[in-house]
């Protein structure tokens, strides 16, 4: 078998995904299987320099960071995030770019027979999402980098990612809370644990400031692994945070790195959370690897910094569209403080949808005092580690009409939903705004590309 197209490894990874459109979460025999697929490369994960990231809230965003901060500081950087929103490559990025499609369908036909080796094992058929991560690793061992930026996906004890028994790793942990509580348990103090096992003995953890039960819960891990902890202080590490409509701008301080007048491409309170974290990161890095920091490069790539739905705004059909992956109760609150922050006392329209078995009852809470009218849609995707379905959206609106809102309707169709709120509202000057899901940034993200 050879791959020639993007399409073509689509469709062959698609092959790995489970069929029944049920969550599926391999636990240890998942990582086992990881561990022993990555043996047969030769271990590529444990010749890197990593920085593994967890939490609930943020690591995406904070895992960009981190790669662009590294850039900056002209490093060769490989970066894995989940799930991607346009193109699989985002899985596999050097520098912040995708690899050539060639180079790509080259490394995953080289991948092939390990596949099959592991299928063939008692250990049996790799999943969608442990084959990408082999991947991402050997395409950064192959590609010579620096460090490799890696996100977890769900988790962190029993993550494929986590297959770096490497003790030069550092690990860093954004904002715990509550979801895929099914998987990683009911309590914080369960999932700050799952979260906080990404860190090998001797390790350095950097965690954002936690609520207490999680904080005692990543101290307790730390101790038992000998880590160096650091944790981020709001108003000592990172003050004076302000928010318009292009940047987010805060002053740093950690150790002798002193930052003023920061100018982040970023929105929110929350992503100066995230760029603090990936800050202090990158000076225990240079202290460590022996490098000094150009921060005159560094304040350029935060200028420029891009991620694909995170408070993204774009300029379209004469309207202002915000595009916002939020899928939690944590993620909805940061997102809707935002703003609230950028547009005081205004009303949105808003498109909203949310993945099966989240918490949309406290998101629509948060949702509806902003809002003017809301559009339910719909999203069924065949192209991420599952086969991912939306909440039906007769259940959405029925939540919304216990809350005694009434201006909602339901469109299945993502696309036509986004094209009906732009038609019914031609003149308002208050963004429309589309969260809930990266899956629904996902289907509707070529079209706000298009010009």
């Amino acid at each position: 078998m050879k791959i020639n197209s993007l399409k073509k490894t689509q469709e062959f990874l698609q092959t790995f995904i489970p069929k029944n459109g049920g969550q599926l979460f391999t636990g240890d025999w998942g990582l086992a299987r990881t561990k022993y697929f990555l043996n047969l490369l030769g271990n590529p994960q444990n010749k890197l320099k990593v920085i593994h990231i967890a939490g609930t809230s943020g690591k995406g965003s904070t895992a960009t960071l981190m790669s662009y901060l590294l850039v900056s500081q002209n490093f060769t950087v490989g970066l894995t995030v989940s799930p991607h929103i346009i193109d699989l490559r985002e899985r596999c990025q050097i520098n912040n770019q995708f690899i050539s499609e060639k180079e790509f369908c080259l490394f995953i036909n080289e991948l092939i027979p390990y596949i099959d080796k592991v299928k063939r094992s008692s250990f049996k058929t790799p999943t969608y999402f442990e084959i990408l991560i082999v991947l991402a690793f050997y395409i950064f061992y192959k590609k010579k980098v620096d460090y490799a930026v890696v996100e977890t996906g769900l988790g962190g004890l029993y993550d494929a990612t986590n297959c770096v028994s490497n003790k030069n790793k550092l690990a860093i942990l954004t904002k715990i809370g509550f979801d895929h509580t099914q998987i990683l348990g009911k309590t914080l103090s369960k999932i700050a644990y799952q979260k906080a096992m990404i860190a090998q003995p001797s390790n350095v953890i950097i965690s954002t400031w936690q609520k207490p039960t999680a904080k005692k819960t990543i101290i307790n891990v730390a101790k038992k692994n000998n880590s160096p902890l650091i944790f981020l202080k709001n108003n000592q590490n990172c003050k004076n945070i302000k928010i318009n409509n292009q940047f987010t701008t805060f002053d740093f301080l950690f150790d002798n790195l002193n930052l003023n007048h920061v100018k982040l491409n970023l929105l929110g309170k929350h992503q100066v959370e995230n760029c603090s974290l990936a800050l202090i990161a990158l000076q225990k890095l240079s202290q460590k690897d022996q490098f000094k920091l150009n921060t005159n490069n560094l304040r350029l790539s935060l200028t420029n910094i891009k991620i694909p739905g995170r408070m993204e705004i774009f300029h379209k059909y004469e309207k202002t569209i915000i595009a916002d992956g939020a899928h939690n109760p944590q993620k909805m609150k940061a997102f809707i403080h935002s703003l609230k922050k950028l547009y005081p006392h205004k009303k949105f329209n808003f498109l909203i949808t949310f993945k099966e078995k989240k918490d949309f009852k406290q998101m629509v809470k948060y949702i509806i005092p902003l809002a003017n009218k809301i559009v339910i849609t719909s999203f069924f995707t065949t192209n991420q580690e599952l086969i991912n379905l939306s909440s039906k959206p007769e259940v959405i609106a029925e939540e919304i009409k216990k809350n005694k809102f009434h201006n909602y309707n339901i469109i299945i169709n993502p696309q036509e939903a986004l094209q009906s709120l732009i038609r019914t509202s031609p003149q308002s000057r208050n963004p429309l705004i589309i969260t809930g899901s990266f899956y629904l940034i996902g289907e509707i993200y070529s079209v706000l590309l298009t010009t």
